[in-house]
């Protein structure tokens, strides 16, 4: 089973091999003449996500983690397609429909993959280690598509997104490689069944409640404001130092991924939360208040805390969820996630439309901070 972790590597860094990543709202933007409409691109891509993933958590529950992984590749290329093709709005929502339903299949499935790997080979409570090393292949992948981005974007952004296409085609081959772990599968329960027993387990457990609302808002509100952020540091630096800002910040965040079982190993999962949510708040807030050639730089630094925040928050959420509906319940959260990352997204948008890109950044910043007393209650014991 071990062939199935390798092969998450690969696959893991062939799904977020983004060059088109830096320039979303700016590619966007010119299409849909709003940061609005724009922003409401990335909305509909997690609107998607947010009423596909419970039922897409299901269906991995039910028929294996090897066929969703490979419909999920399969739709990114789809969604990252129409993308690259796109000249009017209709085009540009048909391909954030599919890519989002490439990300909801993706979701609950993928880390249950990793779980019952672990689980079969007896070392699930190293999940964590191997979380962040899988995990730190998505900030590789970002981190060196950036960098290529620099060099794409010569050629303009349309081009740029039609290599998009290539690593994801790539992907959908990876996916047919995996062998599938039948721990999951004790009894073939019918659909409803499945998600009906999954609600009942999280409304019992109070403690993955607070869990998925903590995620919910911090990540919701701060992956929104990061996708975001490529258009207030376009405003500072010029296009191609974009994908420059957005190779560092990955590099960082690969950092931070592959140190990420040591420090849940070191620190209480709280400290890292409060850490994390602090110099996330300061250095979003310093950014705006630069407002110059320097600002970039307070949000790359942030990008260190991503990764174990990131994993502590997998990792404690695999250990309250079942074998039975581990998918669909990693699904449920992230449906929940998604619902707050659309409203984040959105109104991100309004807020720059209205009062300007640096504003928009702070509303971020705040938003996204509102997840610090939940973590704070949830762990208030441990302090």
């Amino acid at each position: 089973m071990h062939r199935n972790i390798r092969l998450l590597y690969i696959h893991n860094f062939l799904t977020d091999f983004w060059p088109q990543w830096p320039y979303l709202v700016i590619y966007f933007e010119p299409i849909t003449h709003s940061y609005v409409l724009a922003m409401s691109v990335l909305a509909l891509e997690t609107l998607t996500a947010a009423f596909m993933d419970i039922p897409t958590g299901v269906f991995s529950d039910r028929l294996g983690r090897r066929v969703t992984i490979s419909i999920g590749s399969f739709c990114a290329a789809l969604g990252i397609g129409f993308y690259a093709l796109a000249h009017h709005l209709m085009a540009l929502y048909a391909g954030a429909f599919f890519f989002g339903l490439g990300q909801c299949l993706f979701s609950g499935n993928n880390n249950a993959l990793l779980y019952e790997t672990l689980k079969i080979e007896g070392i699930e409570d190293q999940f964590h280690h191997y979380r962040g090393k899988t995990g730190s292949m998505y900030q590789l992948a970002l981190c060196l598509s950036a960098l290529s981005a620099i060099f794409l974007s010569h050629y303009g952004l349309r081009f740029v997104f039609i290599v998009a296409v290539i690593p994801q085609v790539l992907a959908i081959f990876i996916s047919l490689m995996f062998h599938e772990p039948n721990i999951h599968i004790v009894d073939r329960q019918k659909s409803w069944a499945i998600l009906k027993q999954a609600c009942i387990n999280l409304y019992r457990n109070p403690r993955l409640m607070l869990l998925v609302l903590g995620r919910a808002v911090n990540y919701g509100a701060g992956e929104a404001g990061f996708k975001f952020k490529g258009a207030f540091v376009n405003m500072l630096w010029p296009t191609w130092a974009v994908g420059l800002y957005r190779a560092i910040s990955h590099a960082i965040g690969f950092i931070g991924f592959r140190f990420s079982g040591w420090a849940i190993d070191r620190f209480k999962s709280v400290y890292i939360f409060v850490i994390r949510d602090i110099y996330w708040f300061f250095g979003n807030i310093s950014a705006v208040w630069l407002n110059n050639i320097l600002s970039p730089f307070p949000l790359v630094i942030g990008s260190f805390f991503f990764g174990p925040g990131e994993v502590a928050s997998d990792h404690l959420m695999q250990i309250e969820f079942t074998d039975e509906q581990r998918a669909t319940m990693g699904s449920l959260s992230s449906s929940v996630t998604s619902i707050v990352f659309s409203l984040a997204a959105v109104s991100i948008g309004g807020v720059s439309d209205h009062y300007g890109l640096g504003a928009g950044v702070a509303f971020c910043a705040v938003m996204q901070v509102l997840s610090l007393p939940v973590y704070v209650w949830l762990f208030r014991r441990d302090f």
